[in-house]
């Protein structure tokens, strides 16, 4: 080999180490290097692709294989070895539920809401038949009530579902790449309620679009709601509990939102 190309492979040979060896690193769970972090922003992007591609009706129900089979080896290898992590690692001391289907879900069609600030889609959503059942009884005895009525956000998330919203939270601003960060507010696949096909999770969401979740809304918005404190008073009636109060022992944020079907009687 000659010496000008010696030159020219010599350095880019070291750079593939030191790559090889960023990529190959365990995820420090703080905040990823500077190479899984270019992964992780693929992914997002494949990921963000593949979505655009399918119908919105689909998006909640997505297969994990289908969204491992849009990444190349390196992208594929590293967002497996994040879901490797043990969640409890990263603070989360929620059990697992189910990377399992399940067979009861009942198609909840888009709504679209009439809120103060303009119209809001709810794209379609899936629930198990049990739960969806004790939910549509449990909204219209709070509007017989209040006069005012809720609605699902989110119901049944696939594990494909579910990886999609932590690489999405992942990358968002307020967790820079952080694991421990993420975890507080996503967790992993399996390891969601709203992955479960019995005590399952839904996601509440007001009349007026006032969920806590929203872009500019905070936990607090959700928790003032005169349809909150009807919650807190009335939803262990229909078999709903809320799972992230303020100082849960999950390591989760506080969720006035989130309410997990459970029949304890």
């Amino acid at each position: 080999m000659s010496n000008k190309l010696l030159y020219i492979f010599t350095p880019l040979f070291f750079i593939g180490l030191i790559m090889l060896f960023l990529y190959c690193e365990k995820p420090d769970y703080n905040r990823l290097n500077f190479v899984q972090i270019y992964l992780t922003d693929s992914i997002y992007e494949k990921w963000n692709d593949h979505l655009a591609e399918i119908p919105k009706d689909e998006w909640q129900i997505v297969e994990y294989s289908e969204l491992i089979n849009k990444l190349n080896y390196f992208e594929r290898r590293f967002v497996e070895r994040v879901f490797e992590v043990n969640p409890a690692d990263l603070g989360f001391m929620g059990p697992f539920y189910s990377l399992e289907k399940p067979e009861n879900l009942i198609k909840i069609e888009p709504v679209s809401l009439n809120t103060p600030t303009g119209k809001h889609e709810l794209p379609a959503k899936y629930c198990p038949e049990h739960s969806y059942y004790d939910f549509e009884v449990m909204v219209d005895s709070m509007f017989s009530d209040l006069g005012r009525r809720l609605y699902i956000n989110s119901g049944y998330r696939s594990p494909g579902r579910q990886a999609y919203g932590f690489i999405d939270d992942l990358v968002m601003e307020r967790n820079d790449y952080s694991l421990y960060k993420t975890a507080k507010w996503v967790a992993m696949p399996g390891y969601s309620e709203h992955n479960s096909g019995i005590n399952n999770a839904i996601d509440l969401i007001n009349e007026d679009g006032i969920s806590g979740e929203e872009h500019g809304q905070r936990a607090e918005d959700f928790e003032v709601l005169p349809e909150y404190k009807w919650l807190i008073e009335n939803a262990s009636k229909f078999n709903f509990y809320l799972t992230y109060p303020r100082g849960n022992n999950l390591g989760v944020q506080f969720e006035p939102w989130h309410w997990h079907w459970e029949k304890k009687n």
